[in-house]
């Protein structure tokens, strides 16, 4: 079969990704790593290929054409939270067009509710829960369900998920990178294009209730089959990885082997990763740096101890300071994410985690307003404390817009204190005088002149109230 992965157009920079969605903040658009990994399982039965509308910046109709023009057999597409109701005009189009292509989703929106979303939506044929699964070559085949990690429609009926997911190891066929190199896919803390996006492990056995990664399986692929990619990955001559693990290092014993192996093969990537600070030790950082890490993004989300302990990310304000402090130490650069507007959050709290991210002196910081994330435990608590309404799906994680207010703040009043802390973090002459002093190269300056507008971006989309439909009807 010729099945196409398909990243749907959209009015802005949509960013959908690994059951997350969002407004591109600074015009980055990194891979897909949905389709990515779907590429290679598809390709061991199918011929694949890929439009990604995003990135290529497509019109609704341009990329309508594109699709006529591959007569493709099946359609494997994204969608989100953030455009939704733009997905599914698209593939209402598409299905008047194409007539009897079956179109197969993935994204966060279809996390809750999944065979409710397909009795409302005659265009989608069915959901993938878990896109490292090889299930969908049995669906495309014909065979019958109920699969583990499929819902999908079979004449008038709705065929739903056994739920039973793959846990611990597990190995992946090397993704199709060639489909994604004709792209120009950008990630703001890589030193260099194109760069390869790899997946060691799947979901996330933390507890964070505010995210949807800790109710995913856990599972890891082997040191052996992540070298395979890796070795494949370095005969394309990138240079640059992006780790899109949740947590690099979760498992320390597998981490320093993946580390060491790299130092053997001498690939000289660079990379970057998400990691804890509970996690990431002084022997440990100093193996990743020797095997090419010259970035750690970290979850802080808050600087307030009670609402870090209360939202169950089990670490703390001292804890993320010390690993702070030997990033910089052994030569790491870090990013610091944090999540404002939390139900529990006030104006104090939210000036204390402004201060907190200076105090940090991370070398980037990710200012994120919270949403109410499908299938997490959160959602269901703002739901029974009146927050928000449950019909209320359309939701952007960046903060271009708030759907939500907290217990004592306004949703109008977290956008602007969301504006301040993107101000005070960045506008400060210090870290303005830091950021100017690194600049070593024409690629630092433009890497520097692209994250700088992004900023800017940020800071004048802030001072506005961006109108957002509340509601939205399937």
């Amino acid at each position: 079969m010729n099945i196409l992965l398909l990243n749907p157009p959209g009015k802005k920079l949509y960013v959908r990704d690994y059951y997350c969605s969002k407004t591109s903040k600074a015009n980055y658009i990194y891979h897909p790593i949905d389709l990515l990994l779907l590429s290679g399982i598809l390709a061991s039965r199918h011929n694949v290929d890929l439009i990604d509308a995003i990135v290529e910046r497509l019109s609704p109709d341009d990329c309508l054409n594109r699709i006529a023009n591959k007569r493709p057999d099946a359609i494997i597409a994204l969608t989100g939270a953030v455009s939704i109701k733009e997905d599914i005009s698209f593939f209402e189009k598409l299905k008047k067009r194409s007539g009897n292509i079956p179109i197969y989703a993935s994204g966060d929106i279809l996390m809750e509710d999944g065979a409710e979303f397909l009795k409302k939506v005659d265009c989608v044929e069915g959901i993938i829960l878990d896109f490292t699964s090889n299930e969908i070559l049995k669906l495309l085949d014909g065979i019958q369900g109920p699969f583990g990690t499929i819902i999908y429609k079979n004449g008038n009926s709705i065929v739903g998920n056994t739920g039973k997911f793959l846990r611990g190891e597990f190995s992946l066929p090397i993704p199709r990178y060639e489909l994604f190199l004709r792209n120009k896919y950008t990630y703001p803390f890589i030193n260099s294009s194109p760069f390869a996006t790899v997946l060691t492990d799947y979901g996330c056995p933390y507890r964070c209730s505010f995210c949807i990664m800790g109710t995913l399986p856990y599972k890891y692929r082997s040191v052996e089959n992540i070298m395979e990619e890796l070795e494949y990955v370095h005969s394309l001559g990138m240079k640059e990885i992006y780790f899109g693990d949740q947590t690099f290092g979760i498992v320390r014993k597998r981490a320093i082997e993946i580390c060491q192996k790299m130092i053997e093969k001498r690939f000289g990537f660079g990379w970057v990763c998400f990691s804890r600070a509970d996690i990431t030790d002084e022997d440990m950082l100093k193996l990743m740096k020797e095997a090419g890490c010259h970035t750690i993004i970290f979850g802080v989300e808050t600087g307030d101890d009670e609402l870090l302990k209360q939202y169950e990310k089990d670490i703390s304000k001292e804890m993320l300071k010390k690993t702070f402090t030997l990033c910089k130490k052994n030569g790491i650069n870090t990013v610091g994410t944090f999540l404002l507007g939390l139900p529990e959050d006030n104006r104090e709290s939210i000036l204390k985690t402004i201060e907190f991210s200076k105090e940090l002196d991370c070398d980037y910081a990710s200012f994120n307003v919270y949403v109410p994330r499908m299938n997490t435990r959160l959602r269901e608590e703002v739901l029974k404390m009146g927050l928000i309404s449950a019909d209320v799906k359309v939701m952007d994680q960046s903060g271009s817009y708030s759907i939500i207010g907290t217990k004592y703040l306004s949703s109008t009043e977290v956008l602007k204190l969301k504006n301040k802390a993107v101000r005070d973090f960045y506008l400060r002459p210090r870290y303005i005088i830091r950021r100017l002093s690194r600049l070593k190269s024409s690629k630092d300056i433009i890497r520097e002149i692209r994250g700088g507008l992004g900023v800017l971006k940020d800071v004048v989309a802030g001072c506005y109230r961006f109108e957002n439909e509340r509601k939205i009807g399937y």
